[in-house]
């Protein structure tokens, strides 16, 4: 049998103590103290006062420095011991890791049996078809405690749950579409819910924006269709708001007294623009007509 045995120190022999003179020390050195009780140093002993100082200083550091020796002493046996342990549990750690790949290969195939168990459980077990194992997947089913049958009790469960939420979401008043798409996803009724509610939101704002878009641009078409006809024969518009032709061509005559200019031109712009311009010509009682 293998076992580590210590030959020495033994526990019987061997007395963990440092002998040095430690009682005759101390009473020396409270002797020597003494001479500073009550001691106060004024500007004139100033002076005294660093070399006292100075002086104890020098001592302290000499009996520390007797501690870090002795100490560097008592502890290479210890250190040596330590990394001559550290060699053989070395050794020891690396049949442990060889070992330890070789059982989590074993564990490994075994458990990636029991996902392909597990599929199948899945699969004979007849979830909605929204749902996928990945979904409701909890990895302790590959432990090895964790046996095929319990695995099927929390699957029949958990479909069970499903089936529930879904007829709970079916019988929403509104947004039930937008909260089952949710669902599908995330299989979670309190996100779905909301986040359908969302989305049923975001859709009404969207059809009432179509809505307004369409009536606007159906304004637009008919603004222009109208504006097209005053274009082809802007005189005539203007009679059917104002008299008849005739009686405007009196009116005209009537108003201008100077000889008459022709110009023909063709004149492009937005609607605005021709409708401002048509407008200038009646304000200035300008005839015009179609180009032929």
């Amino acid at each position: 049998m293998l076992e580590l045995k210590i030959f020495s120190p033994q526990e019987s022999g061997f007395v963990p103590e440092i002998k040095w003179n430690n009682e005759e020390l101390k009473v020396a050195i409270a002797e020597k103290m003494k001479e500073y009780n009550g001691l106060v140093f004024t500007e004139e002993t100033i002076s005294e006062g660093k070399k006292d100082r100075a002086n104890l200083n020098k001592l302290r550091g000499a009996i520390d420095d007797e501690r870090k020796r002795v100490k560097k002493l008592c502890m290479e046996p210890c250190n040596r011991f330590e990394k001559e342990v550290k060699e053989v549990l070395a050794q020891v750690d690396e049949q442990i890791n060889a070992i330890d790949v070789q059982i989590k290969e074993v564990e490994q195939i075994k458990r990636e049996e029991k996902r392909k168990a597990v599929q199948e459980l899945f699969e004979s077990i007849g979830f909605q078809k929204f749902v996928t194992l990945e979904m409701i997947w909890d990895e302790k089913w590959l432990n090895a405690s964790v046996t095929l049958s319990k695995v099927e009790n929390q699957m029949k469960e958990t479909m069970y749950r499903i089936g529930e939420e879904v007829g709970t979401i079916s019988r929403l008043p509104e947004f039930s579409f937008e909260a089952m798409e949710v669902y599908k996803k995330t299989l979670d009724l309190t996100q779905a819910i909301k986040k359908g509610q969302e989305l049923a939101d975001i859709q009404k704002r969207k059809e009432e924006a179509l809505a307004r878009q369409k009536a606007e641009e159906e304004r637009r078409k008919a603004e222009e269709a109208d504006t097209g006809k005053e274009s082809e024969n802007p005189e005539e518009a203007a009679d059917t708001h104002d008299a008849p032709k005739k009686a405007e061509e009196n009116d005209y005559t009537r108003v201008v007294s100077e000889p008459v200019m022709r110009i023909d031109f063709r004149v492009w712009g937005t609607k605005e623009q021709i409708l401002a311009l048509r407008d200038y010509m009646k304000q200035n009682n300008l005839k015009f007509g179609k180009v032929e």
